[in-house]
């Protein structure tokens, strides 16, 4: 099977493309060609070198244009994010439609040093400290694998070789500049270290090695307590603060999310603090996590306007903010167990005729709870059910025609009003259930 090599010209890919040549034959990879448009008739040139390279070689080259800066404006992303987000989705493409064992790029040690670097500004856990790996998979493409072949190697090594070997490259003008994050680490960053240890890459390649190993061992950590705090979205405070490592715990929950470690620290430090917890809410890349007495819970952020009140005519499966609700009509047997699973409310289908409304919740709504004296207000009834602030907001009540103006007949999942119980007389029983 091929290998598709991902070349676009430049000195470390050229590298690459020319060392597997040499190792396995032109038969045994393809070259894909990106040409982004970004740098003009420069651009065009690169295409034009590596399509030549490949003729006289003798290997196959694909090529493709994109068109990038269109691409990231309606993505709303950086230039640098569009063009990785094109070349691997193409990338990937191009493996499952000819059948290539695996993409190889031209990441060299220098490459990963500044990787690392990267995700120390932009604030990273021990995954980050990783940097890249030899053999991983393909970015949005789990099933397409990734190598990278010239991890161990420094620019400098590279340069050294193709110079011997009298092999050409191209040059990439912005390379040279200090536009891009990356390219200030490299041109002005780097030198200064290499100046206080000419072996620095080398160094910090060793180091991530480490780094990679101990990662490991938290990963371990991490798998074995998962479970304990976190599930359906919901991580239990009281189990995660019995860990000796809670921290990286929550760290690792939340990340995946789309939470940066500024949240992250914010979450940590609510944790810690005296006082009242509950009613905090985290907001991640289209995500929030919001804190109640003892869970914190991790939703996605919903779009669109809520929907205010539904009117049911007859029985039948219903959409409310994404809940959904089913609702049916039995004959009253003596079997008919009335305690119901959770989310499952029964009630006397002659004391909720149809059409009755669901509605969301408001301040003033009330009822006389099931087997209690008295009225409570639904406000209060929330405390009592240790309801979150995400679980207050999707609440659903029920409201009957002949009930008054604040009075519910249920609360959706959780309990209903006394008036509208079973009894030894009920002929005919409405049955409510409520799914997320």
């Amino acid at each position: 099977m091929k290998i598709l090599l991902a070349v676009s010209g430049g000195i470390d890919s050229m590298f690459m493309a020319e060392r597997f040549l040499a190792t396995d034959g032109a038969g045994a990879i393809a070259v894909a060609h990106c040409n982004f448009g970004l740098r003009g008739s420069e651009s065009d040139g690169d295409e034009a070198f590596v399509r030549d390279w490949c003729a006289r070689k003798g290997v196959e080259f694909i090529s493709k244009r994109f068109d990038t800066s269109k691409y990231a404006v309606e993505k709303g992303i950086s230039i640098e994010m569009a063009a990785r987000e094109q070349r691997y989705a193409w990338f990937a493409e191009l493996c499952r439609e000819r059948g290539f064992s695996c993409v190889a790029v031209a990441h060299n040690a220098d490459d990963n040093a500044e990787t690392l670097f990267l995700n120390l500004l932009r604030g990273t856990g021990g995954r980050g400290l990783r940097g890249m790996q030899a053999r991983g998979t393909v970015p949005g493409a789990p099933d397409v694998t990734l190598i990278r072949p010239l991890l161990s190697m420094t620019r400098k090594e590279i340069q050294d070789w193709m110079t011997a070997a009298g092999a050409g490259w191209r040059e990439d003008s912005t390379n040279a500049g200090s536009v891009f994050k990356r390219n200030k680490i490299r041109n002005k960053v780097f030198p200064l270290l290499k100046e206080m240890n000419p072996s620095f890459v080398k160094t910090v390649t060793r180091s991530m090695g480490y780094f990679s190993q101990e990662d490991d061992i938290a990963e371990d950590y991490y798998q074995e307590h998962k479970e304990k705090v976190f599930s359906d979205g919901r991580i239990d405070v009281k189990a995660l603060m019995g860990l000796k490592h809670w921290e990286y715990v929550l760290y690792r929950i939340a990340e995946p999310y789309g939470f940066n470690m500024q949240a992250i620290d914010a979450m940590a430090r609510s944790l810690k603090e005296p006082g009242q917890f509950a009613g905090k809410i985290f907001t991640g890349e289209g995500y929030q996590m919001v804190s109640s007495s003892d869970s914190l819970i991790i939703s996605e952020i919903k779009q669109g306007e809520k929907q205010e009140g539904l009117v049911i005519e007859q029985e039948g499966e219903y959409g409310f903010n994404g809940s959904t609700i089913n609702i049916r009509l039995y004959p009253r047997t003596p079997d008919m167990a009335l305690e119901q699973p959770v989310g499952t409310l029964i009630f006397d289908a002659e004391k909720v005729s149809f059409p009755f409304k669901l509605r969301t919740w408001q301040k003033g709504d009330w009822l006389n709870p099931l087997g209690l004296r008295g009225r409570k207000k639904l406000s209060d009834m929330f405390t009592d059910l240790r309801f979150s602030l995400l679980d207050k907001e999707d609440a659903i009540v029920l409201q009957t025609e002949s009930m008054p103006e604040g009075h519910i007949g249920a609360l959706i999942g959780r309990r209903i009003d006394d008036s509208l119980k079973v009894t030894p007389d009920t002929q005919k029983v409405l049955m409510i259930r409520l799914t997320k």
